[in-house]
């Protein structure tokens, strides 16, 4: 599906606009209403009887206005209007969580506490939830991005002190009966040329293929230790 934008109490989907004329969207031409229940109702009809279909997206952890995860509360009012028709039916959300671990410790536990709020709305649902796209970098007090060359070995730590407190998380808050799994994003450290968070630290091994403390972390975490 195409991005909720967060406005107000109940988000907008994005559509074409004149600036706009390359992107196809299909709210365009079925509403947003049916081009969900559409998509829904071919899956259903094509995809199996063991199919499970997840609403995924990005930023439902993400401090959008002073409350905190207005994303995530708009994304889960579009979920029930699809549904209020009586036969639509989506088995899950799937977030999208691209973070940072912040070295700002206020900034770092306000974080933390959007994580365990965004978990708790999607628990809240009875819906399967599962972390799609984990991945991490770092940002240190001054607010800038830190390059996996620039990194210490006191914030490699760190991260994977992160890590593996997001996956106790997950598993603590999140019942086990709605527990899809969790997907890593990265496997490697980005290249310095890279589209995606050039030259930050974002792998669970390096460009060589050596584990990193996250390895251990994201084990630990794992495994309950």
């Amino acid at each position: 599906m195409r991005r909720v934008t967060p406005i107000g109490g109940n988000g907008q989907l994005q559509h074409g606009t004149p600036d706009n004329t390359t992107d196809f969207f299909w709210q365009d031409y079925l509403g947003d209403l049916d081009y969900v229940r559409s998509a829904v109702k071919f899956a259903r009809q094509y995809g199996g009887d063991d199919l499970k279909l997840f609403v995924n997206d990005y930023n439902l952890e993400y401090d959008w206005d002073a409350s905190g995860n207005k994303k995530l509360e708009s994304l889960i009012s579009w979920i029930n209007k699809w549904e209020s028709d009586g036969s639509t039916k989506i088995d899950g959300i799937g977030s999208q969580m691209h973070i940072s671990c912040y070295a700002d410790a206020t900034e770092a536990q306000k974080r933390k506490d959007l994580i365990v709020k965004s978990f708790q709305m999607m628990a809240e649902t009875g819906k399967l939830v599962r972390i799609s796209e984990l991945d991490m970098g770092y940002v240190d007090a001054n607010g800038n991005a830190v390059k996996t060359v620039e990194m210490t070995e006191e914030q490699h730590h760190q991260m994977a002190d992160f890590y593996k407190w997001i996956i106790q998380q997950y598993k603590t808050i999140i019942p086990p009966a709605q527990q899809w799994g969790i997907t890593l994003w990265c496997a490697t450290d980005a290249p310095a040329d890279s589209g995606w968070r050039a030259g930050e630290p974002v792998g669970i091994w390096d460009q060589n293929y050596y584990r990193k403390h996250v390895y251990a972390g994201i084990a630990d975490g794992l495994s309950g230790e």
